[in-house]
């Protein structure tokens, strides 16, 4: 055969092949523009779009080069899950899909601290009203369960990645304290934005992540969300 026509056949075969590649799980979109007041920050990693990184002057990186090194999953930044947003009101999204609540609030009076998934937010994710306002989400359902929830969360984090790995995709300034209910087993590994109110909380059980939550600072301090 032809080198020239042998080359050809054997890029159309590699070419083939790499469109079999399954696909990443859908990652959190980022938020629409929205009229509900949010929480702002300065432009750090927080803020950005994850994974894209400032480049220092005189970097001569390309784009092809940045892509071919950022982690395989770019998620969304701390303020928002989908198109909700920490700080909107909940009535606002009420209406964008079917909600399915934790049933916290029942019989309580208006302004009592619910949970909520489903509706517009992205599979997996649950987030946290009290007052009508959006102050956290879970990557986590409802019901506890987080076997098969595939979603990444900020950063590309996902729910059994190794402390370790988690490390390398938060920005530095970590902070670790010991579990509220299994000092001895797990711990808590914080990020708080430096430029804004808002923090990423992961649980470390036998150095996994077991749960995460991001939002305003002063509900990802909560140990049992809405308690």
């Amino acid at each position: 055969m032809n080198p020239a026509l042998r080359q050809g056949s054997a890029l159309l075969m590699v070419a083939s092949l790499a469109g079999c590649t399954a696909p990443e799980p859908p990652v959190l979109a980022p938020a629409a523009a929205v009229s509900a007041p949010a929480p702002t920050g300065s432009d750090d990693a927080a803020q950005r779009p994850l994974g894209e990184t400032p480049r220092a002057a005189g970097d001569s990186t390309t784009d092809a080069d940045a892509d071919a090194a950022a982690p395989a999953v770019v998620s969304v930044a701390l303020d928002h899950a989908g198109d909700v947003l920490v700080g909107q009101r909940f009535s606002e999204v009420d209406a964008e899909g079917e909600w399915h609540s934790a049933g916290l609030s029942d019989g309580e009076p208006a302004g009592a601290c619910e949970y909520y998934e489903r509706g517009s937010l992205p599979e997996g994710v649950a987030m946290m009203v009290e007052d009508d306002h959006v102050q956290r989400f879970d990557l986590a359902s409802i019901d506890g369960s987080t076997e098969a929830i595939a979603q990444p969360g900020p950063f590309g984090l996902r729910l059994g990645m190794s402390e370790a790995e988690a490390l390398k995709r938060l920005p530095p300034g970590s902070t670790r304290a010991p579990h509220a209910y299994d000092p001895e087993t797990g711990h808590y590994l914080t990020w708080q934005d430096p430029g804004s109110d808002l923090a990423i909380r992961l649980e470390i059980f036998d150095g996994m992540i077991s749960t995460m939550y991001w939002g305003a600072s002063g509900a990802v301090e909560l140990k049992e969300g809405c308690a």
